[in-house]
């Protein structure tokens, strides 16, 4: 082989070599970059999966939290109307005693009977009429009966019954069938006007709570 052929072909030789490195190294670059991608791809995942296991974790927190919060206020609001429902009570058993009180004072006792009298007798319809009191009472009123009914229902005709009723104080008043009647004892009264004194004893005991209500079910 002569001097040229053979430094034509180390060139070739050399030239190839280059060009195969050049590839080498496109390859090279081609697949580093190929990795970073990956890995950016692979390392994006992870995170979006960190932050949706962070976005449950935080959600199921946020449920758990509402629970026990919202167990703790139904326990006080509990705790809030038991103790309401005693200060009422406690408030209603006064009541009683101070109707002791005004059957004391035989004058103002006496005025409260002949409003009982008047607004139980406006109620009725016309005819003749009936009233009950209890024990103590009708030990003293048969006397006086003529002249409280002139004061408190001129235009009736009430007859007071000789039998006793029960009660604490207090008058009712019926038609002569029993069709009608007003209980205007103290227990009567009570019982249908409970709701309304309910409302007031709370608006007295809790002015500043306009939704504090007592539960239904007797006195409160």
């Amino acid at each position: 082989m002569s001097q040229s052929a053979e430094s034509q072909l180390h060139a070739l030789e050399a030239a190839i070599m280059t060009r195969a490195t050049e590839l080498a190294q496109e390859f090279h670059d081609k697949a580093s970059r190929q990795r970073d991608t990956i890995l950016r791809d692979v390392a994006e995942r992870v995170h979006l999966a960190e932050q949706r296991e962070v976005l449950v974790a935080k959600a199921e927190a946020e449920r758990h939290f509402r629970r026990v919060t919202q167990a703790s206020e139904l326990k006080m609001q509990a705790r809030l109307d038991q103790l309401r429902w005693e200060l009422v009570q406690t408030v209603q058993t006064r009541l009683a005693q101070r109707m002791q009180e005004l059957r004391a004072d035989r004058s103002a006792y006496r005025a409260w009977l002949v409003e009982m009298v008047r607004d139980a007798a406006g109620l009725l319809p016309a005819g003749e009429l009936t009233a009950e009191v209890n024990a103590d009472d009708i030990a003293w009123l048969p006397a006086d009966w003529p002249a409280l009914v002139a004061e408190a229902a001129p235009e009736r005709s009430i007859q007071l019954a000789d039998a006793p009723t029960w009660g604490s104080g207090g008058i009712k008043l019926r038609t002569r069938d029993n069709r009608a009647q007003v209980d205007n004892r103290f227990e009567g009264r009570l019982a249908r006007f409970e709701a309304g004194i309910q409302r007031v004893i709370l608006q007295q005991l809790f002015p500043a709570d306009i939704n504090a209500s007592a539960r239904s079910g007797g006195p409160q």
